[in-house]
């Protein structure tokens, strides 16, 4: 998987260098200190400018990876889609698309989104800056975590959440459920895929999902979501959310 997309990997990093967010480092520090989100993240994107250009470099590379063939390739680029709106869907929460080209444009437009929005959390600063964040969603961008990594210490497992949106990570303050603070034993389902090494954990209280796993081997957060898209799409099959 991680040679497959290597080349998704290349131009996404190429994206993370060119693009500039504006961001207010200071303003967005000092409400992260005072517990409130740092910076507006449709407002961040808004400032990157047309974004026609890096979505067309996208879809070249996910032709190249095999991803995508040059018939899609090339129906995409002449359609009608809106990547700003793609962008926009995905922030808001959107459900994946049924429709296979729709889908398959998202899938490219979040590549472009997560890179934009990862490079405005690093101008912010370092994950020293909200070490004491105790909320449930993202100190910079707001955004819910998809991914939750565990690991073992003297006093019990900790949980390192991860912003679905700009990659930015911080303890969890509880254990259970995130939304509504259930209790995993009598109200969140666990169901274990040993062949990815993730734990789908789903809310029946609150509808709520994560994905969690070990803190070891972890790769590219890009390949991780991409390896257990199917856990996603399932858990939004039985409509919950992150």
């Amino acid at each position: 998987m991680a040679e497959q997309f290597a080349p998704v990997l290349r131009v996404r990093g190429e994206v993370l260098k060119e693009c500039a967010p504006v961001v207010d480092q200071a303003d967005a520090r000092r409400l992260i200190a005072s517990g409130q989100i740092g910076y507006d993240a449709l407002r961040v994107l808004k400032s990157c400018g047309e974004l026609n250009s890096c979505f067309a470099r996208v879809l070249d590379a996910f032709e190249v990876s095999g991803l995508v063939s040059n018939v899609e390739r090339r129906a995409l680029l002449s359609s009608e889609l809106d990547v700003d709106d793609l962008i926009c869907g995905w922030l808001a929460g959107n459900r994946t698309p049924r429709d296979p080209q729709r889908r398959l444009a998202r899938q490219v437009a979040i590549v472009i989104g997560n890179a934009l929005l990862r490079r405005a959390t690093e101008r912010v600063g370092t994950k020293a800056l909200w070490r004491t964040w105790t909320r449930p969603v993202c100190p910079c961008c707001g955004g819910a975590p998809d991914i939750a990594l565990v690991e073992r210490s003297g006093r019990g497992p900790l949980r390192t959440l991860i912003c679905a949106h700009c990659d930015a990570q911080w303890q969890a303050s509880r254990e259970g459920c995130l939304g509504c603070d259930a209790s995993e034993t009598l109200e969140i389902a666990r169901i274990s895929n040993r062949a990815l090494g993730y734990d789908l954990m789903m809310c029946n209280n609150c509808g709520r999902f994560l994905k969690e796993r070990p803190r070891r081997g972890l790769t590219s957060l890009l390949i991780e979501r991409a390896l257990t898209a199917e856990l996603d799409l399932a858990a939004e099959q039985r409509g919950l959310r992150i």
